[in-house]
């Protein structure tokens, strides 16, 4: 039998834990600036290219449901969805010095950090096939070295946590972290675009811009290579902190890439947490990508003040984790899940609504954000200690260690998944309307979300906790 010999290896604390949780935050801070700002980049709104945006890419569908920037997603997650089970593969089987991780967080950080930044950065100054082209190579790049990197970071926390209680400390310590990486881009984010479009101009003239003149995109695209950076150094600090051959004694798998996903996928228990996982990320993905345009044209707020819905939704989840992980101590994990789940599904269909109550939309908008505090602190802490159980379920049963692939699979229909509610996102701006105007693609997005929710609290339901425990207790 493979595995974790616990009494021979070091205890993974101190320092050098706290920068492995750290990096949490650089992956999480490229996560949102690619999902907040990818839609009001690329596809403004009509009062934005009146003010100097330019709209990238076409707007319009074609056979029906299909649009420019929903195929881009779609190719794009593919191409990191096939990524996912490849990269968990060669880490699970990395026989390397570095370790079976930290290689690939090692390779995987600087590109991950450059294709962000160049998502900002299209060839052409108008609507162009070419710059369809660009991005189409550009997102997939992003998503596949997001997998090299992540994919091996995630896989660690098994590994470098023994018990369910040290991984819930460190799932929760990380959920902060992630909270600091997307608040540094939803809070950061606004503010930079605020102060570097205080000079911007009217519109992008002819034949190019005058020496001097920040246009609206400029300001996008020198917020991206400030974050960029940030991000970046945010990345490395794991690589530099996790030293595998003193803190991990888990051995190399000898199972092929085709025999493990295989197990993998006939994981009963893994399969219901996924599907449930699925939902609930649909859900938050869609409300994420809708908060500026909601702050804008439900609410009727600026660009810069909706960076405060943020504020207040990172402020209360922040206060979540706790409560979070109190509430899984003493009635478990599947209980906080669901939990977690139908909180989204009600808040998804209450802040669609928006400018509709008779209540002042910002101060309704306010609100809404904040109690999504607590499906988000749900979403950032649990699922990481849900597959970490499963990952030891699966080695009582088979007798490898294959976190990595466990991960991988989860992120493999993650990906699909997110960039399934991409595109739908996509389709409802599109068909239904997305300017201040007419904002009702904003909010039946929202809404279709929220059902998705309420599908993944059904689901969860049949997760069995109680088999999975009893395993835990066999010798």
């Amino acid at each position: 039998m493979q595995g974790i010999i616990v009494g021979s290896m070091e205890k993974f604390t101190g320092p050098r834990r706290f920068l492995y949780n750290l990096s949490t935050a650089g992956h999480a801070l490229f996560d949102s600036l690619l999902l907040t700002f990818y839609v009001p980049f690329l596809l403004p709104a009509k009062e934005r290219v009146e003010e100097g945006m330019i709209q990238f890419i076409s707007n319009k569908t074609f056979w029906g449901i299909f649009t420019v920037l929903g195929v881009i997603m779609v190719l794009g997650r593919i191409v990191d969805a096939v990524a996912d089970p490849l990269v968990a593969s060669l880490s699970d089987r990395s026989n390397s010095r570095l370790g079976r991780r930290r290689l690939f967080m090692l390779f995987g950080g600087l590109p991950l950090a450059v294709s962000t930044v160049l998502i900002f950065f299209p060839p052409l100054p108008y609507t162009s096939w070419i710059n369809a082209l660009y991005l189409a190579a550009v997102f997939s790049c992003f998503f596949f070295f997001y997998t090299v990197y992540v994919a091996p970071y995630i896989a660690l926390i098994p590994e470098l946590g023994r018990t369910e209680q040290d991984r819930m400390s460190m799932t929760t310590v990380q959920g902060y972290f992630a909270l600091l990486g997307g608040a540094v881009v939803m809070i950061g984010g606004p503010v930079l675009l605020g102060f570097f479009m205080r000079g911007a101009g009217g519109g992008v003239p002819t034949g190019g811009v005058p020496p001097g003149v920040v246009t609206p995109v400029f300001a996008y695209q020198k917020m991206a290579i400030l974050l960029g950076i940030i991000g970046v150094v945010l990345l490395y600090a794991a690589v530099f902190a996790v030293d595998e051959r003193r803190f991990s004694s888990a051995r190399p798998s000898t199972d092929s890439l085709v025999r493990s996903f295989k197990l993998t996928i006939q994981n009963k228990p893994f399969l219901i947490f996924l599907a449930a996982n699925m939902c609930f990320w649909f859900v938050f993905n869609t409300v994420r990508s809708s908060a500026l345009p909601i702050g804008e044209r439900l609410m009727g707020a600026s660009v810069g003040f909706s960076g405060l819905n943020f504020t207040v939704l990172f402020a209360v989840a922040g206060i979540c984790f706790v409560l979070v992980f109190l509430l899984t101590k003493r009635i478990g994990k599947r209980a906080v899940m669901m939990m977690g789940l139908g909180s989204f599904a009600l808040l998804s269909v209450l802040i669609s609504l928006t400018g509709v109550v008779p209540v002042n939309p910002v101060y309704w908008g306010l609100v809404c954000f904040g109690l999504f505090g607590f499906p988000t602190a749900v979403l950032l802490v649990i699922p990481n200690v849900f597959i970490s159980e499963l990952c030891d379920y699966d080695f009582r049963k088979t007798g490898q260690r294959r976190e990595a692939m466990y991960f991988g699979v989860h992120g493999f229909f993650l990906k699909l998944n997110l960039g399934l509610s991409a595109a739908i996102l996509a389709f409802f701006y599109s068909v239904f309307g997305k300017d201040i105007a007419n904002p009702l693609g904003v909010r039946l997005a929202v809404m279709a979300g929220g059902v998705i929710g309420l599908i993944g609290m059904i689901v969860i339901v049949r997760y069995p906790a109680e088999e999975i425990k009893a395993g835990e207790s066999k010798p």
